[in-house]
C-alpha cells in the first residue's frame, strides 16, 4: 500500500474481491467505463483472475490498483496495461474508474491518476500513455484532459451498449508533455 496526501493506493488482491466485483458489475461503471453491459462476472471468476495476476512470474503487463480516500473508503480503480511490450518505445494504456460519478472529481482519484502517470513515466520508463474513454463520457474526457492527455481521434462504433454502437476517443500523453507540466521535484 502506498499513501499519498489525499489517498491510499492498494494493489488489487483477493481481500478486495467484494469491491472489485462491485466495480466490474456495477451499472454506473459498466455503462460509462467498461462498456460491456451484458457481461456479468461471477466472484469466483474474478478471484481466479486475481490469483493468476498475483502468481505470474513473467514481466508484468498489467497493474491493478484500488484507491481509498482519506476516510478509508474505496473510491475507485486505476489500472495500467502495458502495450507493444516488445517494442522499444514502451507504451501503456491507463484506466481510471470511479466508484460513483462524484468520485471522479475527488482529490483521491486525481492523486491516484497522477501517481499512476508517475509510475508509467518514472518507474516503467514509458514513452507514451494512452486512454480510450467512451465518446459520450464527457466528464472522464475532461478529467483526462486535465491530466494533460490530448485527443487524437475517435475509434468509431467499436463498443455496443444496449443495442447501440458508440465510439471510443483516442487520447494520449507523451513523456515530454508530462515532464513539461510536472513539477521538477517529482521528476
Amino acid at each position: 500500500m502506498e499513501t499519498i496526501r489525499h489517498c491510499k493506493i492498494e494493489v488489487l488482491e483477493k481481500k478486495q474481491l467484494d469491491f472489485w466485483w462491485e466495480l466490474k458489475n456495477g451499472a454506473y461503471a459498466k455503462r460509462n467505463y467498461w462498456g460491456n453491459v451484458l457481461r456479468v462476472y461471477s466472484k469466483r471468476e474474478l478471484e481466479k483472475e486475481i490469483e493468476k495476476q498475483l502468481k505470474s512470474k513473467e514481466a508484468r503487463k498489467e497493474y491493478h490498483f484500488l484507491v481509498k480516500n482519506e476516510r478509508g473508503e474505496y473510491v475507485g480503480y486505476v489500472g495500467i496495461n502495458r502495450r507493444f511490450w516488445a517494442e522499444p518505445s514502451h507504451n501503456a494504456g491507463i484506466t481510471v474508474i470511479p466508484r460513483k460519478a462524484q468520485h471522479l472529481r475527488s482529490r483521491a482519484l486525481s492523486e491516484a491518476a497522477d501517481w499512476a502517470l508517475d509510475k508509467c513515466f518514472l518507474g516503467l520508463n514509458l514513452h507514451a500513455v494512452s486512454a480510450n474513454p467512451l465518446e459520450f463520457n464527457a466528464a472522464y474526457i475532461r478529467f483526462l484532459e486535465g491530466k494533460g492527455f490530448q485527443r487524437q481521434g475517435v475509434l468509431r462504433r467499436v463498443t455496443q451498449i444496449d443495442g447501440k454502437f458508440y465510439g471510443r476517443v483516442v487520447m494520449d500523453i507523451l513523456d515530454s508533455e508530462w515532464k513539461a507540466q510536472t513539477p521538477v521535484s517529482v521528476q
